[in-house]
């Protein structure tokens, strides 16, 4: 942590640091990175940090996370419900804005409803993001999407986060529908009203061609992305971490 508190203090010279505001959100493991909060009366971040990882890791994985994450962020932090401001601390470490608020996949578990109008504009915010030029990726996870304290929806974890203009046509469509259909899985999870009908069908065709590619995943044709994904499927393997963690 006093490692991370002097990446703080170095970034923002003018501003006193203390380890004491610093706790832990996700320790999270292996090629994941330790998510922390900071927060005094100055500032409240999201710190996601690879600088204590295995230096395969940091400087692999770690370093292409922190740079796809960082991009995405600041194209997007002009929309409503994203971060509205990141630093890139280090090569292995980002700090962006905390955005208070309670996951979709939480309210699942507790059993809560939200009304059609949440939805309606949790569908306008991804649009915006697709006409800034990024696709999300990961918006079906519903940990990735928040209602914040105003009970707007507001979205996270950018770091699977491309752009999509120069992809082909049908790919970028189908990336594109990757992120809507998260807001249509949450509806009817969610939803005090049904899915409307010509949502639900969207819905439903998009699950059956996504059928199709989900064990294949997406053919990006950027090769960082191609790498990010093989690399993180060959340290997801039980044998490499039994081998990694002995040098840990």
């Amino acid at each position: 942590m006093d490692t991370l508190i002097q990446s703080l203090q170095q970034y923002f010279p003018s501003h006193f640091f203390d380890v004491r505001h610093l706790s832990i959100i996700n320790e999270g493991r292996f090629a994941n990175a330790i998510v922390y909060r900071y927060c005094d009366h100055v500032f409240d971040l999201v710190i996601k940090d690879f600088s204590s990882r295995h230096w395969l890791i940091r400087h692999s994985v770690g370093r292409m996370f922190i740079n796809q994450e960082f991009k995405a962020i600041s194209a997007l932090k002009h929309i409503d419900g994203i971060a509205e401001k990141c630093y890139r601390l280090t090569s292995s470490t980002i700090a962006y804005s905390y955005v208070e608020g309670k996951t979709l996949k939480s309210l699942c578990e507790s059993g809560e409803q939200l009304s059609p109008q949440f939805f309606y504009q949790l569908e306008k915010r991804i649009s915006a993001m697709h006409k800034a030029g990024r696709v999300h990726l990961d918006l079906r996870n519903l940990g990735n999407i928040l209602v914040d304290t105003h009970g707007e929806p507001a979205i996270i974890d950018f770091q699977s986060s491309i752009r999509w203009h120069s992809l082909p046509r049908w790919l970028s469509r189908f990336m594109r529908g990757a992120d809507i259909t998260g807001t249509y899985k949450a509806w009817q999870r969610l939803g005090k009203t049904p899915l409307p009908q010509f949502r639900s069908r969207f819905y439903e065709k998009y699950n059956k061609v996504r059928k199709v590619w989900i064990f294949r995943g997406y053919p990006l044709h950027r090769l960082q992305v191609r790498v990010q994904a093989l690399f993180a499927n060959i340290l997801s393997l039980d044998i490499v971490k039994n081998i990694l963690e002995k040098f840990w």
